[in-house]
Parts: C-alpha cells; structure tokens; sequence
C-alpha cells in the first residue's frame, strides 16, 4: 500500500528534524574533540578527505570555523522546511502554488478545512515573517531589503525594517517551524 503525500510530508519532516538535531550534536563533538587537542597552529594544520574520486582539503581553523557555523545548518533546515510546507499544501490544493505567497496558499489551505489565521500558531503574520526570511536566505541575502520590510508591514509585522540584519537561532528555526507545521496541521494536512 502506497504511502499518503501527508504522510509521506510528516515522515519527512520528522527526517529533517532528526537532521537538524543530530547535526547540532556531531558539529558540537566535532569541534570539542580538535579543541581538546589543544593544537596551537590550527592555521597550519591541513585536513584533508577522499570521497568519489576527489579530494577535499581544509586548514583546521577553517574546518572549526565550519563545524562552529551553525547558522549554515539553521538556515538549510529553514529552507527544506518551507519546501515541504509547500509541497504539502500544493498537495492537498492539488496546485501548482510556486508563484503564491504564503497569504495566498495558506488561506486557500485554511479555507478549505474551515479554518482561518487566527487558528494558526503566530497567524498571518508569523507565517509572513517565516515566509520573508526563508526568502531572503534561500536567495543567499542577509538582510532584510524593501520588498521584505512592505511585505512584513502589510501584515502589521514592522520589527525588520529595511537593511535590518538577519541571525538564525536555534530557538528561532523552532518556532519558524511550529508556525509551518501549524499552518499545515490546521489545514488538516495529517499523517
């Protein structure tokens, strides 16, 4: 018996949550590992991995730069979580939604299932916010631009304005993420 697209959405989520978690986990390992060595030229230090046929070679210092760099991580969790929030919702619509907005999709999806915003964890706003960052990152940018701050406005959400930096916590791809799943849930979108 074949999967359901919810369900197939939900275990993949579950995957990307795992990910995130597991990732957090070995990166801090990582980088505690070469810090307890105690090496004093991380500079000279040249790491080096074969895979496939080629090789990769990193200075040390450059290699915990990485591993300490978990906003890279963050923002690739944010991403995929968004594409499957869409996928989800193109599901269930049975649409192509890739030139909506969140707004769009979200209160077609609500819509459907007789539900409105103020449902949703964090409402149209949150969604909007989550919606504007994912889209700023996923077009390697990080700053938030006019169209951003007009768009965030629209939805009384004016705590980025124009030029405003964007930093990924952890805690804050976890709430991004319970205002995606939100959406979808109250959409009825279930595993």
């Amino acid at each position: 018996m074949a999967k359901s697209a919810a369900a197939a959405l939900w275990d993949e989520w579950g995957r990307v949550t795992r990910y995130l978690n597991g990732a957090r986990i070995a990166f801090a390992r990582e980088a505690d590992l070469w810090d307890s060595l105690q090496i004093q030229a991380k500079k000279d230090v040249v790491l080096e991995v074969k895979r496939g046929g080629g090789t990769f070679k990193a200075k040390l210092d450059q290699h915990l730069q990485a591993m300490k760099d978990e906003e890279m991580l963050l923002t690739s969790v944010l991403i995929h979580s968004y594409a499957l929030s869409e996928a989800g919702a193109a599901d269930k619509l049975g649409m192509d939604i890739r030139q909506m907005g969140i707004e769009e999709w979200g209160k077609r999806l609500l819509r459907a299932n007789d539900k409105g915003w103020s449902a949703v964890t964090g409402g149209l706003g949150g969604a909007v916010e989550v919606s504007v960052i994912r889209n700023v990152l996923a077009h390697g940018r990080r700053t938030i631009d006019q169209r951003a701050e007009n768009r965030l406005r629209a939805v009384r959400m004016n705590s980025r304005p124009n030029g405003s930096a964007i930093t990924l916590t952890f805690d804050d791809v976890e709430t991004y993420r319970a205002r995606l799943r939100s959406v979808l849930r109250t959409a009825g979108i279930r595993a």
